[in-house]
């Protein structure tokens, strides 16, 4: 038994619930707020987020994870993280607005139309991608397209915009605050960290069968680690936006 992996991701997994909770809360209380439909996305994100946290546990308490006990559910993990990342970006897209003196929630000003062109061509190819998997090959994971697609096309340039994008929020004069940089700067850190990850798990995967690669997963610290570091980041990325977007709406 693994007490500081249970412990760990165990408080990973409740603070994920508790901010979930807490921004959805908040979100159906204000939803007039203009920031209130981030909080929304954000929600969701986090409910998606943390159920990675299961097998960590569960292998902390000394269970052997196998393909024929976890297969859906580590296919699963792919398209959940890929929309939990799409709620990270679109919560970002509710704060930017579209310039001016204040921000304007709902505005996309930031993505030009070439570029929401292609981002939509993006997402509909990830789409297809997963419901091949999911209808076609029934979730089964016998080749490294699934990993290397999943890590590289689809998470990669969606972490790489997420930077971007916050990194662009930052130098917003109305979000230039304390609460406005911390915030920013847990959604970046855990961008950079996610990328890490990426890069870790297609080194990792390499070294064994595909339809091991979750398996293999299960047994590294440097995974399941930056996986409760990356929760905890976005929690307090999001919550510290939160609180610098709320305290400019009422300040102005």
């Amino acid at each position: 038994m693994d007490i500081s992996r249970i412990l760990l991701s165990s408080s990973a997994l409740v603070l994920g619930i508790a901010a979930s909770a807490y921004f959805l809360i908040w979100w159906r209380r204000h939803r007039g707020e203009r920031h209130a439909r981030a909080l929304l996305f954000w929600s969701i994100a986090l409910f998606l987020f943390y159920w990675f946290q299961v097998p960590a546990i569960l292998a902390g308490f000394g269970k052997v994870v196998t393909v024929t006990d976890f297969n859906l559910f580590f296919a699963l993990t792919f398209p959940m993280t890929f929309l939990a990342l799409i709620m990270v970006y679109l919560g970002i897209l509710q704060i930017w607005g579209g310039g001016g003196g204040r921000v304007r929630v709902g505005e996309t000003g930031i993505m030009s139309t070439r570029s929401k062109i292609l981002f939509f061509v993006w997402f509909v190819f990830a789409i297809t991608f997963f419901a091949y998997y999911f209808i076609v090959r029934k979730g089964i994971i016998d080749t490294f397209a699934f990993p290397f697609v999943g890590n590289l096309a689809l998470y990669l340039p969606l972490r790489i915009l997420i930077i971007f994008t916050a990194v662009k929020l930052i130098f917003r004069p109305e979000l230039r605050t304390a609460y406005g940089v911390l915030g920013c700067a847990g959604i970046i850190s855990e961008s950079i960290l996610g990328i890490m990850r990426n890069f870790f798990v297609i080194k990792t995967v390499l070294a064994y069968p595909p339809q091991f690669w979750y398996v293999a997963m299960t047994g590294s610290q440097f995974f399941f680690i930056t996986q409760t570091i990356s929760i905890i980041l976005l929690v307090c990325g999001f919550y510290f936006l939160h609180l610098a977007y709320h305290r400019l709406r009422y300040s102005s």
